[in-house]
């Protein structure tokens, strides 16, 4: 099997899902879009070799020790994601565009510095702390059309092959250990969405689907309609401590203690177009999807800066692997729509039940489930090039490998990840992130910025572009503005499975395919006080 790109296992996560946690999971809340100040920012946050800002605490955190003077910053700003979406469907194809708005508080730091007296060896040391976004999930997808090839209750009917109906009327249908179906299959049984195929109790057909000669399928028009809405964000909270020798070697170290907030929202709708065509007398199904996941870990960070020539600077950082403990709490609905009756077709052979309500509405137990994941370390290093008072270069190189994530229930002794650790081990890639940026004082007290950053894994993935002005205000004080957009991020979405698949593996009921296209933008502004 091929390797998945970092991307696509990613946007497994915006398909349904009955709330397991899965590979798409652990990568959300192990990757790392550094926010930090306007300035490292701009800069396309290239800060391994450089420090001296306090948004670069998460970065590397001898960047602290660089200070000789203690300061204050507080950043905060816009994100904006702008998403368009079409349903590649049989008909009535149209774009849906899309943005979601959110103001983002990304930083606030401070560092105290403490002279020494001394000239050689140890100069001064510092204390700093950070509050840093290191990942911001607000996003919105929406697409729909008519299709008219397959459905997600067919999907659902598909999936329920083989097991006998006794287990959707069980009491503890939504209990967590519940392996014979998953809480979406019981609540389509429940709203009379999926029926028994041929009086077969192990075998089903979706209400939106027919038999003719042949088979069985949708084979008419339903208007789909999807709507995803993510948000939250990950952050980091350091405690830091630096020391500075000779002025020629910096070196820190950062207790990170990291918190998670997810929550996603997803609604979808299939609607008939010619109601009398279904043996059901099928109208619409919606369905609905709540996950809130919060929670925290703990990681050490250590950094050094050497400064070999005054124009030279060198630098690392390495992260440890981070152990968070996080709680995923979600629930599930669907309503059905139906006639109010069953026509009376003698010659089928599919047998509904007697009776339809006109509406129907279902609803999940609210599940809780508490468990544990190892993100991995990461190693940068980083170089920078210092030209006087005129400016400066910088380029940083990180590596992190999404292989090593694991997945483990919070007492440890269970084999229940043991799947899908096996899984991420085998098609998480390696992670390359490549950060550059610049500086130039140009007139004045005014400095222009730029910089890139690319996430990259077994194919390119995000790519950033930055660019910002910085201006001191008085002797003490300073204010930046960055802004940063993404480079367009286009990739496909199923909002289902494919199913019906013959004997040469070939599905006889496709999922419309969705072509995505979004733009991921951030204007901040920091303003720092030096006393």
């Amino acid at each position: 099997m091929k390797k998945f790109s970092l991307i696509a296992i990613i946007m497994l996560a915006v398909s349904f899902t009955a709330g397991a946690q899965g590979m798409e999971d652990a990568l959300r809340y192990s990757q790392q879009y550094y926010v930090g100040s306007a300035r490292t920012m701009a800069m396309g946050n290239a800060f391994t070799a450089l420090g001296g800002d306090l948004g670069a605490i998460g970065i590397n955190p001898a960047s602290t020790a660089i200070y000789n003077c203690c300061e204050f910053a507080i950043t905060g700003g816009l994100t904006w994601n702008n998403t368009t979406s079409l349903l590649e469907a049989s008909e009535d194809n149209y774009t849906t565009r899309t943005t979601r708005t959110k103001f983002t508080l990304p930083n606030i730091s401070a560092v105290f510095s403490l002279p020494t007296g001394r000239e050689y060896g140890l100069v001064s040391y510092s204390f700093g702390f950070g509050y840093n976004k290191t990942n911001d999930f607000n996003s919105r997808v929406s697409f729909g059309g008519l299709d008219g090839v397959s459905s997600l209750l067919g999907n659902i009917a598909a999936g329920l092959e083989g097991f006998d109906n006794s287990n959707l009327l069980a009491v503890n249908a939504f209990a967590n250990d519940n392996t014979f179906c998953t809480p979406q299959e019981v609540l389509a049984w429940n709203a009379y969405l999926v029926n028994p195929y041929n009086g077969f109790s192990d075998s089903y057909i979706g209400a939106n689907e027919n038999q003719w000669e042949g088979g069985l399928g949708v084979d008419n028009p339903l208007y789909k309609s999807y709507d995803l809405i993510t948000g939250g964000g990950a952050y980091d909270i350091a405690f830091n401590f630096g020391m500075n020798f000779s002025d020629r070697l910096y070196m820190g170290a950062n207790l990170n203690v990291k918190v998670i907030d997810f929550e996603k929202s997803l609604w979808y709708e299939e609607k008939a177009q010619d109601g009398d065509w279904y043996d059901t007398g099928f109208k619409s199904m919606d369905y609905n999807f709540w996950q809130k996941t919060s929670g925290s870990g703990i990681n050490l960070q250590l950094g050094a800066i050497y400064v070999p020539f005054d124009f030279l600077r060198l630098g690392i950082s390495y992260t440890t692997p981070t152990l968070y403990t996080l709680t995923d709490r979600w629930d599930e609905s669907m309503a059905s729509k139906f006639d109010g009756s069953v026509p009376d077709y003698k010659d089928s052979e599919i047998y509904f039940s007697d009776l339809y309500a006109e509406e129907t509405q279902t609803q999940s137990t609210d599940f809780f489930y508490e468990y544990d994941l190892r993100a991995p370390s990461r190693l940068s290093l980083g170089a920078a090039f210092v030209f006087g008072r005129a400016g400066l270069l910088s380029a940083d190189v990180e590596t992190v490998n999404y292989g090593k994530m694991r997945l483990s229930e919070t007492d440890r002794y269970s084999d229940y990840f043991d799947g899908t650790n096996a899984d991420i081990a085998k098609y998480c890639p390696r992670g390359t992130i490549v950060r550059v940026g610049g500086e130039m004082n140009a007139i004045g007290d005014l400095s222009l910025r730029a910089g890139y950053t690319g996430y990259f894994y077994n194919q390119p993935g995000y790519q950033f572009l930055s660019f910002g002005i910085g201006k001191r205000i008085t002797e003490n004080s300073s204010l930046d503005l960055g802004f940063r957009t993404s480079l367009k991020d286009k990739y496909d979405m199923l909002p289902y499975d494919d199913y019906a698949f013959n004997e040469a593996g070939e599905a006889q009921c496709t999922a419309p395919l969705a072509k995505i296209s979004s733009r991921f933008n951030t204007l901040l502004l920091t303003y720092r006080v030096k006393f």
